[in-house]
């Protein structure tokens, strides 16, 4: 019934958009494609855009998968599911034979973000992965203003997806969400270290046999238990600046889409 449920509704997505599409008077329009990064908001400073141009351009040399960005200021009313898909069906992105395209959708007004994916790719970058991407990635960056830093991070973590890099792909996503805590960690060594030696002092109690020792190895640890560490940096790894230059011109390459990936806001 779940599959059936996601069919129904990736289906629905792209009807409304085919019908959206018959009817462009009535709905926002889809800007063309000039470049891999489309930043209509005006959201990214330059060496933002350069950093993600240069990537996705490395990316799709070296890989084939094709992914653009595209900001804009307010969807208008229009669906966020519905002018995704049409606007990654009218670019085309992904190379035509393997369908390897995918579209980070940014609607500033609205406070929404949409991946999508192009069928050769659902099976990596699947809607549980995307939706990560957007939840875990993303919007943690944009609630405190971070536009181009999120950008850039959840780009990366689809392309790390998408060309099975795993060193570009942060801790929460990987995992599917489920990263260990530390703090967690920490507490359940500590507290299984006290069992130990309590047990320790309580079977020669039994046995008529005492270790004098056992209290001053219990005494430091009732003193305060060890601070966890907290690093803010250990979520994210791999992140960095590509190493080719960009710019230039860019179309897609023929790629296909139906409806898949996810949404989220901030």
């Amino acid at each position: 019934m779940v599959l059936i449920g996601k069919i129904n509704k990736r289906a629905a997505v792209f009807i409304a958009a085919v019908l959206l599409a018959a009817f462009p008077a009535f709905s926002l329009d889809v800007p063309a494609l000039t470049d891999r990064v489309m930043d209509e908001a005006g959201i990214l400073s330059g060496s933002e855009k350069s950093e993600l141009t240069d990537y996705l351009e490395s990316l799709d040399n070296t890989t084939g998968v094709q992914i653009a960005v595209l900001t804009i200021p307010s969807l208008e009313n229009e669906d966020l599911e519905g002018y995704s898909v049409r606007v990654a069906q009218a670019w085309r992105l992904g190379e035509k034979d393997k369908d390897n395209g995918a579209l980070l959708l940014v609607a500033m007004n609205e406070h929404k973000v949409r991946i999508e994916v192009g069928y050769g790719l659902e099976d990596r970058l699947t809607d549980a992965k995307s939706g990560l991407i957007i939840r875990n990635v993303i919007t943690p960056e944009f609630r405190s203003g971070n536009y181009g830093e999120g950008i850039i991070k959840g780009v990366k973590n689809m392309g790390g997806i998408a060309s099975d890099n795993a060193e570009l792909v942060a801790k929460s996503v990987a995992n599917g969400g489920n990263e260990p805590n530390d703090n967690d960690t920490l507490a359940a060594l500590f507290f299984g270290l006290i069992f130990l030696l309590v047990w320790l002092m309580v079977i020669p109690g039994m046995t008529g046999r005492r270790h004098w020792w056992l209290p001053w190895l219990l005494f430091p640890l009732f003193r305060g238990s060890p601070r966890p560490r907290h690093d803010h940096h250990n979520d994210f790894t791999g992140f960095g600046g590509g190493g080719f230059g960009g710019g230039g011109g860019f179309s897609g390459g023929g790629g296909s889409f139906g409806g898949g990936g996810a949404s989220g806001s901030w």
